[in-house]
């Protein structure tokens, strides 16, 4: 078995490319990084990271051998956090979340869960496509898209409601009268989802051709931030704004939000359907789901995707509050 501290060394030392940042990280000095490192190569008859001219690369093995080390750091890490929150009466779960969706619908609301079940620990990790739940030790995850996920059961919890919005200096500086004068206008994109003013141009009766250019973001927060700060107009779900929304530091560019065809959802894997941790953490989610899509809509109308290109308004009374 190779040595733990070479592992660690070594994990540390591929991630910086320098064993002086490496020894910086550890506490160590520079030389009791490099020759745990050196021990570690010794013990495997490989080399893992080339030296040149006071530059560290990895070599082939090294990188094949990088991913299975961090795992192995990772899971040795999780499993003894987990040991020492037994030792101290509490039972912990590790939940995957979408960053946006985690940063403006769930945290805000996960002290109630804490203060009804104080023995249980959440620990949140940011994935954003699906992925295997089991391999990764995942007690549960939540999705946006369609109702699938291999080996696990799947709870809706709502679906996503979008609204064109921008800062309030931004709407006084330039005051677009109907959707199509936006077009105008620099407006903000999510890189995952680059057809969403388009699809809302299209539901809004202004058919939009051409490609529409702006900068783009991997991240809804980030785009969030941009529009808070004036630098362009953003297309959000409403659940992810309603503190901006209500602070002031967005507003409605239009009261005419757009349906996704797609919803959020809790995906618990199969293995962890029986664990009354897991099942509990479910529960309150769907709860929390559902009073936040049973609140009457305050305004505004919607488009509904009906089929590929079909389209109906949607009453006022039938609106959920995203």
């Amino acid at each position: 078995m190779p040595s733990m501290p070479g592992l660690i060394a070594f994990e540390a030392t591929a991630r910086h490319l320098s064993f002086a940042q490496a020894a910086k990280d550890l506490s160590l000095s520079q030389g009791a990084v490099s020759k745990r490192v050196r021990q570690l190569e010794q013990a495997l008859g490989v080399a893992l990271l080339a030296r040149n001219n006071h530059h560290v690369h990895l070599t082939e093995i090294g990188s094949s051998y990088l991913p299975e080390v961090r795992a192995l750091l990772g899971q040795l890490e999780a499993s003894t956090r987990t040991l020492i929150n037994r030792a101290q009466g509490k039972s912990a779960i590790t939940i995957a979340v979408l960053p946006g969706f985690a940063t403006h619908w769930l945290i805000p609301r996960l002290g109630e869960f804490t203060r009804r079940h104080p023995d249980i620990l959440v620990n949140l990790e940011s994935r954003l496509k699906p992925f295997d739940l089991a391999a990764e030790h995942m007690d549960g995850a939540f999705h946006f898209g369609t109702p699938h996920w291999p080996e696990a059961k799947v709870s809706r919890l709502f679906g996503e409601y979008l609204v064109p919005v921008a800062s309030p200096d931004m709407l006084r500086s330039r005051r677009a009268n109907c959707p199509a004068a936006l077009l105008d206008e620099t407006l903000l994109h999510l890189s995952s989802r680059p057809g969403l003013w388009c699809e809302w141009f299209e539901m809004t009766g202004h058919s939009q051709s051409q490609p529409i250019g702006g900068p783009s973001y991997d991240q809804f927060s980030m785009i969030i931030a941009a529009a808070v700060h004036g630098q362009g107009a953003a297309i959000i779900p409403r659940f992810m704004i309603e503190t901006e929304l209500r602070e002031g530091s967005l507003a409605v560019l239009f009261d005419r939000p757009v349906e996704s065809d797609r919803s959020y959802y809790f995906v618990t894997p199969l293995h962890a359907c029986s664990d009354p941790h897991v099942v509990a953490f479910g529960e309150w989610v769907g709860e929390c789901a559902a009073e936040y899509a049973e609140r009457p809509c305050n305004e505004g109308w919607s488009h509904r995707r009906n089929g590929k290109n079909s389209q109906r308004a949607i009453p006022k009374s039938d609106l959920p509050a995203a």
